[in-house]
């Protein structure tokens, strides 16, 4: 089925840009492509808290892969777009989950368990586990519910991108002296 991406393009500002706080939505081309992919890859070489641990961003990898990207541009008031259960975890070399950011949703249901330690209000880790290897921090891909009935749009993923890059595309489309975040949305026609 062949898909107009321009038509599709212009559907998705208008339906993002309708809801409040949502400043701008920018499709990267190669060359900003490029700088993300250059800047998640020196984010992941500085490592994760302070540089303890390593840590891979999944999210925004998987979301690199789509055919067309997007970024999101929102201001601070604008709460994450949809409840995530998976945006931070630490994972053992098998992918055991070690520790991870709890939604208030997940923060119940954990609350019950003996092996958690909570190290926050929001983050826990998990004492019964044989770990395997060196930890790092992962941050998984997210959903994108906002578009997923949108005609025309695939593989929809999203993912929250490094300090490094999000100062970098505030700065580049022009909100880097505002608290907007930025989110990077992938899809396939």
């Amino acid at each position: 089925m062949y898909v107009d991406i321009d038509q599709l393009r212009s559907n998705i500002r208008d339906v993002l840009l309708s809801f409040p706080g949502i400043d701008a939505v920018v499709f990267l081309d190669k060359n900003l492509r490029d700088e993300v992919a250059n800047l998640e890859k020196q984010a992941e070489c500085n490592g994760a808290v302070g540089g303890l641990m390593p840590f891979v961003n999944t999210g925004v990898w998987e979301t690199l892969k789509r055919a067309e990207i997007f970024v999101l541009v929102a201001q601070p008031d604008v709460p994450m777009l949809s409840p995530q259960q998976n945006l931070v975890h630490i994972v053992d070399r098998k992918g055991q989950i070690i520790g991870e950011y709890l939604s208030e949703e997940r923060r119940k249901e954990v609350m019950e368990r003996e092996d958690a330690i909570w190290i926050s209000d929001d983050f826990v880790l998990y004492g019964d586990l044989d770990i395997s290897g060196e930890p790092y921090v992962r941050i998984p891909p997210m959903t994108f519910p906002l578009l997923e009935d949108l005609p025309g749009i695939n593989n929809l993923t999203s993912g929250s991108v490094s300090t490094l890059t999000d100062d970098f595309l505030r700065a580049v489309l022009g909100f880097s002296d505002t608290k907007d975040w930025t989110q990077l949305v992938g899809f396939d026609p």
